[in-house]
């Protein structure tokens, strides 16, 4: 096999859960016909109930994903904006001094580690910008050229600042907490109404397929409100690419390396947090076709016998 063959893992997200709602709601019309009395002659207005909820149920679905693409669009600007400005500190701490340049480079590493663990949590990198801002005594400024690249580095840490503040916000904001429980008993109303109106093969088939619907919209409002579609993706690959301008093998927590890329015969570290000892160890491993084994012998390691690591 090709050695340099690259390998995408397997990304797992909670609407995935749809096609078990999908059994569970076909299990229960199969057993009602036989076990549950017929209900629809009991309700005479069920389809105006059901008219009436599911337009309320559509609104509201409505409002909350305007509200997360909102989110996810301003997110994804940021991000990019964000990766710019990196990029531009690094080359320019180039032109300020060899001991400037590999302090910059140690600090976006380490910046970028902290907010690839905990994407959830952007304020992790707040220290880094103020050691970043203590240790502009360290340029080098001897002549026009690096009086400029100086007084641009300043600039471009002023503007990343900026951006880190409103990703802090922006990944920490969820959605109205009064919005998502309104939708989720609406949804849960309409799907005991679609159920008590079955009655014959079309109804049947109609509470099937809509209560699927409801619980898929359920699970897919929640992966995008904890940032586990779309945007973390982004976030992944400009971490890559921040990786590789340094000169730095990539960082993925346990977590995320089924959601990457992974290229044989090339190292990476793997980040394993230890929830009990509240720290991570980061091993550097070689992607291999054993890779997944070796990953499970770090963590039984990590894990089990408390083997001191480097922590981030």
């Amino acid at each position: 096999m090709d050695e340099n063959k690259i390998k995408r893992g397997y990304n797992i997200y909670l609407y995935y859960w749809t096609i078990f709602a999908f059994v569970l709601f076909w299990t229960i019309n199969y057993y009602s016909n036989y076990y549950v009395k017929d209900f629809k002659s009991e309700f005479e207005n069920i389809g105006l109930m059901i008219s009436v909820l599911s337009f309320l149920f559509g609104f509201m679905v409505n409002i909350n994903f305007s509200m997360i693409m909102n989110r996810m669009n301003s997110l994804r600007s940021d991000l990019a904006a964000e990766t710019g400005r990196l990029v531009n500190l690094y080359n320019l701490s180039k032109n300020l001094g060899k001991d400037f340049s590999e302090r910059i480079r140690e600090l976006i590493d380490e910046y970028t580690i902290n907010t690839l663990r905990d994407y959830s949590n952007y304020g992790v990198g707040r220290s880094v910008y103020y050691r970043m801002s203590q240790d502009l005594k360290l340029m080098e400024i001897k002549d026009d050229l690096q009086k400029m690249s100086a007084s641009s580095f300043v600039s471009n840490l002023g503007d990343w600042e900026q951006i880190r503040e409103r990703l802090e916000y922006l990944t920490s904001e969820k959605a109205l907490w009064s919005f998502k429980f309104t939708t989720y008993v609406l949804g849960s109303i309409l799907i005991i109404l679609l159920f008590l109106n079955r009655g014959d093969i079309f109804t049947n088939a109609l509470f099937i397929i809509l209560s699927t619907i409801i619980v898929f919209l359920f699970l897919i409002i929640e992966d995008y409100d904890n940032l586990r579609i779309g945007d973390y993706q982004i976030n992944i690959s400009n971490s890559e690419q921040l990786f590789d301008l340094i000169e730095k093998e990539r960082y993925y927590p346990e977590k995320l390396v089924r959601r990457v890329r992974l290229e044989r015969g090339r190292v990476y570290r793997i980040g394993v947090y230890n929830e009990k000892e509240k720290q991570e160890r980061i091993f550097k491993l070689t992607y291999t076709p054993y890779f997944g084994l070796k990953l499970d012998k770090a963590v039984y390691r990590f894990w089990r016998h408390g083997e001191n690591g480097k922590n981030n």
